[in-house]
Order: C-alpha cells, then sequence, then structure tokens
C-alpha cells in the first residue's frame, strides 16, 4: 500500500539514506508537493534538513528573483526581503530569524548553520551571480552537496557556475548593470554582469553520466524521487567535458522559444520597452522574422509527442525589418517597442561556444 503522509522524522531517515551527514553544508533544490502530505509542510521540511547536518552542518537556499527583462536599461536590485519565485521552500527558510541572506540583485540564496556567514559574505562584490566569491562556488570549495529533492537537474544553479568559469559566452550579458543594493538600510549601487535568456539547456539529460561517474545517487525522500550531488566534483567533472564540448550544457538541436515569446509579450502588454536576449541559433538551422512571423527551420520541436524541423509562429506584433538569423551563432538581440511594431536588432552576434571576456 503507497504512502502519502511523512514525518519529520521519516524525511530525516531518508535524508540520512541518500547520504546527507552530520556537518554537511547543502544547497537545496527542493519541490514540497512531490515528497506528499507533511504535517506542517515547508516548517517541517527546513527542520528535518537541519536536523540531518546537525549543529555543525549548514543548509542553503536558491532565493532567485531574477528575471528575463533585467538589463541595463532594466536593471534589478537587492532587498533582503525582497520574495523570491523559486519555492516555498527556500522562501520559508529565508524568512527565519537566524537565516543570513546573500546581498545578490537576482541570484541571491539563504543560509542556515555553522558556515552560512561565510557562504553568503561578499556576493555582493562577485563579478559574477555564480561564479568565484559566491556561495555557489563556495559551496563546492567547502566539500559540500547539492540536493534535488522532487526537483530535476534543470534547476541546478551551479551548473551556471560552470558556464561562468569556463567564460561561455552564451551565458552572461555582454555589457555589466548597475544596480541597486540595499545594505545596512540604505542603497548602494554596484555593477553586475547578469543572466542571459536565450540559451536552451540540457541539465537534465547530464544526471545519467553524473551517476555513472559517481558524482550523483539517487534515492526517494518521501515520495519524491531525489538526486544528492558532490558540488566540487560535478564542477570538476563538467569543466572537463566543456574543455572537449563547449556547448556540453547546451540543447543543440532546440531553439529557445519561450524567451522570445516572453520578450514579445512583455513588450506588447507596454511591461517594458525593451528586452534583450541571447538567441542560440543551432548549426543547420535558420530563424527568420518578418511580418508577424518567426520562421523555423533545421530544429527540433515537441508538439503533443510529435517532433517537427519546421515552424512558423506569429508573434502577434509585425517585425519593423525583416530580418534572418543563420545556424552556428549566439545573438545578442534588442527586442523593442516601435509605435506598433517591434524592431529586432542585432548587437552582438558570436560563434555558438565562444568565450566571454571579463
Amino acid at each position: 500500500m503507497q504512502r502519502f503522509q511523512f514525518t519529520k522524522e521519516e524525511i530525516v531517515g531518508d535524508l540520512i539514506k541518500i547520504g546527507v551527514e552530520k556537518g554537511d553544508t547543502v544547497l537545496v533544490h527542493s519541490s514540497l508537493s512531490s515528497i506528499g502530505y507533511v504535517p506542517g509542510g515547508a516548517e517541517t521540511l527546513v527542520d528535518a534538513l537541519l536536523e540531518s547536518v546537525g549543529e555543525d552542518g549548514t543548509i542553503v537556499a536558491p532565493t532567485i528573483t531574477g528575471r528575463i527583462s533585467d538589463s541595463p536599461e532594466n536593471p534589478p536590485s537587492y532587498s533582503k526581503d525582497k520574495p523570491c519565485w523559486t519555492g516555498v521552500v527556500p522562501e520559508t527558510l529565508r524568512k527565519r530569524g537566524e537565516a543570513y541572506r546573500s546581498r545578490h540583485p537576482t541570484h541571491s540564496v539563504a543560509a542556515i548553520g555553522e558556515m552560512a556567514r561565510r557562504i553568503i559574505e561578499g556576493h555582493e562584490e562577485a563579478e559574477t551571480p555564480c561564479g568565484k566569491g559566491t556561495p555557489y562556488f563556495k559551496i563546492a570549495e567547502l566539500g559540500g552537496k547539492i540536493l534535488f529533492i522532487g526537483a530535476s537537474l534543470e534547476s541546478n544553479t551551479c551548473f551556471h557556475t560552470v558556464e561562468e568559469l569556463a567564460k561561455l559566452y552564451y551565458h552572461l550579458q555582454p555589457e555589466p548593470a548597475c544596480c541597486k543594493i540595499k545594505m545596512d538600510g540604505d542603497f548602494v549601487e554596484k555593477r553586475f554582469f547578469l543572466h542571459a535568456y536565450g540559451t536552451p539547456r540540457a541539465f537534465e539529460e547530464k544526471e545519467k553520466e553524473l551517476v555513472e561517474q559517481g558524482v550523483a545517487r539517487i534515492s526517494s525522500i518521501g515520495r519524491a524521487r531525489s538526486i544528492l550531488i558532490d558540488a566540487r566534483k560535478m564542477i570538476e567533472f563538467t569543466l572537463g567535458r566543456i574543455e572537449d564540448d563547449r556547448l556540453y550544457l547546451v540543447s543543440k538541436d532546440r531553439v529557445d522559444l519561450w524567451s522570445v515569446s516572453s520578450s514579445i509579450s512583455l513588450i506588447r502588454e507596454n511591461k517594458f520597452s525593451s528586452v534583450k536576449i541571447s538567441l542560440y541559433v543551432p548549426k543547420r538551422a535558420s530563424v527568420k522574422f518578418f511580418e508577424k512571423y518567426m520562421v523555423i527551420r533545421g530544429v527540433r520541436m515537441e508538439i503533443s509527442g510529435l517532433n517537427l524541423t519546421e515552424g512558423v509562429l506569429e508573434t502577434g506584433l509585425k517585425t519593423a525589418r525583416e530580418l534572418e538569423l543563420q545556424g552556428g551563432y549566439n545573438y545578442w538581440l534588442n527586442l523593442k517597442k516601435a509605435g506598433q511594431e517591434i524592431g529586432i536588432e542585432v548587437l552582438d552576434f558570436k560563434e555558438s561556444g565562444s568565450f566571454f571576456k571579463f
């Protein structure tokens, strides 16, 4: 008979079974509902996580606030109480009195435990959101772990750490933004390189290889299929793969339609006058904008279980001028309102897999 209710003690037991130990530093990505019914909800899960690592351990959760609209023209800001979109568990942990939160306008974390202050300190001085000097990199330096409770590797922020360490062009916006950071009651301005949207990732597909390499293990927490990863080993292994294939973490036969459609929607609804994306166009593919249409050739698009290699999409706004993008490049595009039309301008483009120069 299947069970649907799990107590804190049972969750602690499952955490130990998957490999969480006393004194561990653990970055947690979670889906509370996937566990089953947990009396006390997110508070109980946070209690269970803290109990599993003990007084000498630390629990960290991503409290990310970044949006596709973030750019030098639309700079994000940070304040300690700004809600995140990463779920009820990070929000619950963030709001606890003993929690510390890193000061970053898009990729902050909240932490509780022995190493919490060390992990969050200096995030506002880091050059990139997830690279050196950030909590995500520090967790690996400390020999920490990454836990996915009912979540897939699609949410693995530490893969962005790898992309930043490798200085991959597609991952970051080419110009920094001047963002306001609330510190000790006052806002100060700091410059940050921000995440660039528009390149589809293949994070989830890397699970099998990480398990085979002994970097990850799979078990259940309640009813939730869960994954525990050695952070340092994952970063080292993935950096090695990127040396052979700079697009190792990219889904090489797709175009990120979500980034395009979201950008156009924000402009059409007058929420922003412009949105910038780094649109990845695979080799042997092309993307063309004309009139009210976007034509995509040579890529995989899954619709109702069917794979299409060519499609025509209606954008809802007339393109100010015709634009065709050839495959094998990342295009830094500026989409902006042009009267009753949308202007699409190529600001820069690089061969996909090129390096970012800080």
